[in-house]
């Protein structure tokens, strides 16, 4: 199936700032989303959509499409705090301060935590925009909601917070049953758009086969079909028609973007945020990445992210892995390659995806990206180094250890965790 939904999906830009629930009304995001599920039918292929069965090429169409509700733990935030430095003349009435200079205040932060669809934290409700709503970041799986502790009052601080949370707790209710009334009318709207599609199709071969001439059919040229993983929902797999055999199954390189993606924003959140994981260790922030990642993907057989052993963050389709993902320290390049080497040997499958998180507790973390970038090639599977993604997030190719011709994708994202934070698996690590 197509990737038609993605930009829609992916409309809020990872840590974006926004005015909660006042951007855009929920009937206006809803239209997008029924607009984006017709250019995707429209764009599916004639054999393709004539020889899939219909009722589950709307289920599938509504598995993709539905919007996830967001669900809020309002009553469990975590909080954290920094230092800002504000101008003079923007402190609350009062404040002994020279214009022009900046002051230091306490900002603090609380992190809810969300699944669901974070686009729905732009939309207002059809009743209406509540008023006085905070700006709030959605960054690693939190609402981040920052106030300032302008007076070192505590209570202060409390109250406010309980106000705000409050605030959005009626937004989000209200949203929350116009989601489930949009999800309920899904079905028929999918059908319809099926129905009218195949319609066409049909006229056309119809038309076609009238000419009465031998009709050339497409023949199968590919070799790697695509796994149809979607936000959240299970898929109901199409059946592929006669012409189109089954072969291997790999994630689109879009999905493996988005996921990567995702790591990367979940890792930057957790260095601007040590206290919050001072005391994990690596099954304990692999087990981040999974909750992180989890509620936005879902695979054909239900077994999205699977962890198997210790560290691991999997993808499997068929029996097999297609995607896989290793959560380590680092502890010097020797350790380095063998987790590379336990990643060859998890994928048997050509163009395989799989990434290592790699937190580094060394005081420095350049010299370990430096080592990444100039050492990886002496890995004896090494094939390309395609980019630099961003500041410790390095795209490489390797191939399978027996077998040159089936490769591999492999992402290195690092994160800086000093050694400061005391845990056992940090000790002596060399550089």
């Amino acid at each position: 199936m197509g990737a038609a939904g993605l930009p829609y999906r992916l409309a809020l830009a990872y840590f974006r700032t926004m005015h909660l629930f006042q951007e855009r009304l929920f009937a206006d995001a809803s239209r997008d989303v029924i607009d984006n599920m017709r250019t995707e039918v429209e764009g599916e292929d004639s054999e393709k959509l004539l020889g899939t069965d219909e009722a589950e090429y709307v289920a599938y169409l509504v598995g993709r499409w539905s919007i996830e509700p967001l669900v809020l733990d309002i009553e469990h935030p975590r909080v954290s705090d920094y230092q800002k430095m504000i101008p003079a003349n923007q402190w609350p009435r009062g404040f002994d301060g020279r214009s022009g200079k900046s002051y230091p205040v306490q900002v603090i932060v609380y992190h809810v935590p969300y699944s669901g669809n974070e686009i729905l934290f732009q939309c207002a409700a059809s009743g209406g925009r509540i008023f006085g709503m905070n700006n709030g970041t959605v960054e690693g799986g939190f609402l981040e909601l920052e106030i300032i502790n302008w007076r070192n009052d505590l209570e202060e601080i409390k109250r406010e917070a309980n106000k705000i949370l409050t605030n959005i707790s009626i937004n989000w209710n209200q949203l929350r049953n116009e989601v489930i009334v949009f999800n309920q009318e899904l079905e028929r709207q999918a059908k319809q758009i099926v129905q009218a599609k195949r319609a066409w199709y049909q006229r056309q071969k119809d038309q076609l086969a009238s000419l009465g001439a031998p009709v050339l059919r497409p023949s199968d040229t590919s070799t790697v079909s695509t796994v149809p993983i979607i936000l959240k929902k299970v898929v109901v797999k199409s059946t592929a028609s006669s012409s189109f055999p089954a072969t291997e199954w790999v994630i689109e390189d879009s999905i493996y973007e988005q996921i990567l993606q995702m790591v990367h924003g979940g890792g930057v959140s957790m260095e601007r945020h040590p206290k919050v994981y001072a005391d994990k260790d690596e099954e304990g922030l692999r087990d981040h990445f999974v909750t992180l990642l989890s509620p936005h993907f879902h695979s054909v057989t239900g077994e999205t992210f699977n962890r198997t052993g210790k560290t691991d963050i999997m993808i499997r389709h068929d029996g097999k892995n297609v995607f896989v993902a290793e959560c380590k320290f680092w502890k010097g390049i020797r350790a380095f390659y063998a987790t590379i080497d336990q990643i060859l040997g998890y994928l048997t499958w050509r163009d395989s995806k799989a990434a290592v998180v790699c937190f580094v507790p060394n005081k420095e973390v350049k010299p370990v990206l430096q080592q990444i970038e100039s050492e990886t090639a002496k890995h004896p599977c090494f094939v390309k180094y395609h980019s630099k993604k961003a500041d410790g997030w390095y795209n490489f190719e390797f191939h399978l250890k027996d077998d040159t011709t089936r490769s591999v994708k492999l992402a290195i994202l690092c994160f800086h965790f000093p050694s400061g934070q005391n845990r056992p698996e940090t000790a002596g690590n060399p550089v």
